[in-house]
């Protein structure tokens, strides 16, 4: 018997039933559905195995320096510390003068000293009138040259104070410095950075405050509000990262550990003793890696500048059209900038292409640049404050998108 057709009013709503439930379950799938990327479990083990035949680690370490004498910085520092000096004169009989060192010794001078081995020697008996002078050296500051503090000492605060202003950072280990430019029609937002050590460049994923979130894997799917993420690491500056949880690709290496280790694009390494390399897809190893002691891995580019080249010639789509952008800058060791773009009319800023934003940060002196995700992603927070116009900020930090993983400045524990 044959099927009636089924009538033309009724098909049209069944399809487009079938259409949305087939886009609701590719949503779901690829963008709700919290999913997990374990760790490679051989890299983990090659990992194990360099902690335990390691000589010792690669980070600098932070530690006053007490009790050295240190040259002067541009005619400002002086040795610290008193000077006494004492001195004995005696009659006409004989004459001793008789100055500390330091160092539990005596220096002696005169005709009739007596040395303190000759058994059988006598004092003279005649009376001695003693006169004792003592000299306190006023001193200026001493500045903790450990680690990366050996390059720029007077940059970092004395002791464990913090100096603040709307637009800089001043502790024992940390140096920020805000500025703005306008480019290619854009404001461009530099933070300039300092470090005395890499232990003060962190991480941290959304909702990472629940240790048990990802204890089985890297939770992709996940996202929190950057300026939350910031109150709770009590981060200082913070940029978006890679915006690694909207896929399940790219190297994610944080603080030394391989959470994703599968391959996509370019790859810029942070080290522990804070050089920064930036390699290709092809030409990144990830066991090499972790043998030069890799701190976090940045994997969502391009490169903007590599070993002082302005990279050119982008021509994906989301890299040739004017749009905000985010991006991370080494200068050498212990030397760093975030940069974000303002886009999309925020603040009458255009936005720049990637070879704009490449020709920007080698301006600006980067030896190494890396972009970091951009659009609504694209956000910088100084001590709580968005310091660019992210896309949709209405001046409510919940306005903006949330992100999946931040980097950060704050103070080492």
């Amino acid at each position: 018997m044959a099927h009636k057709p089924i009538p033309l009013a009724l098909l049209i709503p069944l399809d487009a039933a079938l259409l949305a439930g087939s886009l609701l379950s590719f949503a779901y799938f690829h963008h709700v559905r919290k999913r997990v990327t374990k760790p490679d479990e051989n890299l983990l083990e090659y990992i194990e195995h360099l902690n335990q035949n390691s000589q010792g680690d690669n980070t600098i370490p932070i530690e006053e320096v007490t009790g050295t004498t240190t040259e002067p910085e541009s005619g400002t520092e002086q040795t610290t510390g008193n000077t006494e000096t004492t001195t004995s004169a005696a009659d006409s009989t004989g004459s001793t003068t008789t100055a500390g060192t330091g160092n539990g010794t005596e220096a002696s001078s005169g005709g009739n000293t007596q040395s303190p081995s000759s058994g059988n020697q006598t004092s003279p008996t005649t009376d001695t009138k003693k006169t004792t002078t003592t000299t306190t050296t006023t001193t200026g500051p001493q500045y903790d040259r450990s680690g990366f503090g050996a390059k720029w000492p007077t940059l970092f605060s004395l002791g464990n104070e913090v100096e603040t202003t709307a637009t800089s950072y001043r502790s024992h280990n940390i140096y920020i410095n805000i500025t703005e430019q306008n480019y290619a029609g854009s404001k461009c937002h530099i933070a300039d950075i300092y470090l005395r050590s890499t232990d003060c460049f962190k991480y941290a994923f959304a909702q990472d405050g629940d240790p048990n979130t990802y204890a089985n894997g890297l939770v992709t799917g996940l996202q929190e509000n950057i300026v939350k993420m910031c109150e709770r690491t009590n981060a200082v500056l913070a940029i978006n990262g890679d915006f690694m949880g909207g896929r399940q690709y790219g190297y994610v290496i944080r603080d030394g550990y391989p959470w994703r280790t599968e391959p996509w694009g370019d790859v810029a390494a942070l080290y522990t003793d804070g050089v920064v390399e930036i390699f290709s897809k092809d030409e990144f190893n990830v066991y090499s890696a972790f043998d030069r002691g890799i701190k976090h891995s940045f994997a969502f580019g391009p490169a903007l500048v590599r070993n002082g080249a302005v990279q050119s010639g982008f021509t994906a789509k989301h890299l040739t059209g004017k749009e905000p952008r985010s991006g991370f800058g080494y200068y050498e060791p212990g030397h760093y900038c975030f940069v974000a773009v303002d886009g999309r009319d925020m603040g009458g800023s255009a936005g720049v292409t990637a070879d704009e934003f490449a020709q920007f940060m080698r301006s600006i002196g980067c030896y190494n640049a890396f972009g970091l995700d951009g659009g609504k992603t694209s956000q910088l927070v100084f001590m709580g404050n968005f310091v660019n116009l992210p896309d949709g900020y209405n001046g409510k930090p919940t306005s903006v998108r949330g992100q999946s993983d931040i980097f950060y400045i704050g103070e080492a524990n």
